[in-house]
């Protein structure tokens, strides 16, 4: 049986897959399975793909007939096929150094109550080095928390960070305890944009959170925001992962209102523009409190922009 189950779920990635494959193949740690998951991809992944079905470390190839359109419902479909202790979900567009694997699984099994362990990512763009994520949290929230590794309560990552935005911010650089995932999954439902912080939040309010600081990750950043493009449907998700923290006592209420005022307010300085009609129809249902919240803030907003001029 392999100690780690690397899921490696794509869609239209054909043009890095022959690097991300190489890079999980090429793992100086090889105890592992790679489960590939192509999403009914329209370019020529599965001709990529198919050139490696007599490897060895591959135990499960599958071709979606039909597009799901929802990553968390390949998580899902991946971990049910896995068979390791840990599980890598490898996405598509990264590559990863090659003592990736070595680095996060060596570090998981020093502690049981290590729930995930994280390293670093490098972020390209166009295959150029831009930044790296540790930079680019540590001068966001004014903090050294990532400029050198550690291990923290996960309730303590929560009340400081998690709960203020997705910190880890990509599944490539993630190593998670399978048996944490078969409790969580499926959320396709619920998720389609944040699901993978929403698995974070959830694993840290009863688990330890490990943070490696080495570069491990390589992580393209495309031009498309896809939560900007989600709107609505991105704000609703982001409604549920604010509500389930508030209902089930995971931080102080307090705690919770200020980082939800302080991610909301993100979103709609943003290009999300506010709709009371179509808040009031998608988000109360959700959470009262949280509705009533965000309707104040952007009622004040709105009233100061259009009103200023007689100031």
């Amino acid at each position: 049986m392999p100690i780690v189950s690397v899921i490696l779920p794509n869609y239209n990635h054909a043009q890095y897959l022959t690097q991300r494959i190489e890079s999980i193949l090429n793992q100086t740690y090889q105890d592992f399975e790679l489960i590939i998951l192509d999403d009914c991809s329209t370019d020529n992944s599965k001709e990529i793909i198919d050139a490696y079905k007599s490897n060895p470390k591959i135990s499960h190839l599958v071709f979606s007939e039909k597009n799901t359109g929802n990553p968390f419902e390949q998580w899902y479909n991946g971990v049910k096929l896995a068979k390791g202790e840990f599980v890598w979900i490898a996405e598509s567009d990264d590559w990863a150094e090659p003592n990736f694997l070595s680095e996060l699984v060596t570090k998981i099994q020093q502690d049981n109550n290590i729930g995930l362990v994280y390293c670093n990512s490098v972020i390209e763009i166009d295959n150029q080095f831009i930044s790296d994520f540790s930079s680019v949290k540590n001068k966001r929230f004014n903090t050294t928390h990532w400029a050198k590794s550690h291990t923290v309560r996960g309730v303590d990552e929560i009340n400081q960070f998690l709960l203020r935005d997705c910190t880890i911010n990509n599944a490539s650089a993630v190593l998670i305890r399978r048996e944490l995932l078969e409790k969580i999954l499926p959320i396709h439902e619920q998720f389609r944009f944040s699901g993978d912080w929403f698995c974070y939040l959830r694993i840290a309010s009863f688990m330890d959170i490990s943070y490696l600081h080495c570069s491990l990750n390589h992580y393209r950043e495309h031009s498309v925001n896809t939560s900007k493009l989600a709107g609505y449907n991105y704000l609703k998700e982001v409604f549920y992962m604010y509500d389930w923290v508030l209902k089930n006592k995971i931080a102080h209420q307090d705690i919770v209102l200020k980082a939800f005022d302080r991610y909301t307010s993100d979103l709609y300085s943003g290009d999300l523009k506010w709709n009371f009609i179509k808040d009031f129809r998608l988000l109360l249902p959700i959470n009262s409190l949280l509705f009533r919240r965000l309707t104040r803030k952007n009622m004040k907003r709105f009233i100061k922009k259009h009103f200023q001029k007689f100031d």
